[in-house]
């Protein structure tokens, strides 16, 4: 595979995401030349015609589902030297690009993520950015838009592919690899699972299974049980 040096991947694992792919595609593309990002969508196995909603100039690939192994499989078909893995319901920010190559211009960067905007955002407290009795790499998700050289993604292994937490597990990764950053322009993200289950009962569980998992032990697979939501109930 030949990698492109100014070339940035943004690897997009979706499954059931007809409502929202187009609009996350269009926010990663802008104005940008296929020089400049390159886009993979990785279906996981799709029943609501989601392929269908991707643009024909873009890349669509398949694999088995898990949003680890679709990142995992996206990073090894992409070309880009540098990887930004962004959800199927998460915008990117006018300028994304350029705030992120000018942060990995930085030798001692290994990688980090966006701010983010919870939408619709009624009764939502936007408190994970500003933590402050947490470390750096334990409040940096995978709806932050995760982003990495790809040399960092290969020594690292890339995701661990297990059911949920792998965005942690990479972000504990590349804290051992260098410094995180957070980029202070906001990624938009979807307040669906908040809608779903209720702002308060969201957040609780929320902070209940990030706490499970790193100080009690908690297996992913416990976690993603209590975590699941309908669109993947009913795939």
């Amino acid at each position: 595979m030949v990698e492109h040096t100014n070339l940035v991947s943004v690897i997009i694992p979706a499954l059931n995401e007809a409502a929202n792919i187009a609009q996350t595609i269009s926010a990663a593309r802008r104005d940008y030349t296929a020089d400049e990002v390159e886009i993979v969508v990785v279906d996981g196995g799709s029943t609501d015609g989601t392929p269908d909603h991707i643009p024909e100039q873009e890349t669509v690939i398949h694999s088995p589902r898990g949003r680890a192994v679709q990142m995992n499989h996206g990073a090894r078909t992409s070309h880009g030297q540098i990887l930004a893995f962004c959800h199927a319901d998460s915008l990117l920010p006018a300028g994304w690009r350029q705030a992120m190559l000018q942060e990995l211009a930085d030798p001692t960067v290994s990688g980090g993520t966006f701010q983010t905007l919870i939408l619709p955002a009624k009764g939502i407290l936007h408190v994970r950015n500003h933590l402050r009795f947490a470390a750096k790499w334990q409040v940096m998700f995978g709806d932050q838009v995760q982003f990495m050289r790809r040399a960092t993604f290969d020594r690292v292994r890339g995701y661990p592919e297990i059911p949920l937490m792998e965005d942690v597990e990479m972000a504990r990764a590349l804290h051992e690899e260098g410094r995180l950053v957070r980029i202070p322009i906001r990624v938009t993200t979807s307040s669906r699972r908040f809608v779903e289950r209720g702002v308060l009962g969201q957040t609780l569980l929320n902070g209940w299974n990030m706490f499970r998992y790193l100080y009690l032990g908690a297996k992913p697979e416990q976690i993603a049980r209590s975590y699941q939501s309908s669109r993947e109930q009913s795939s």
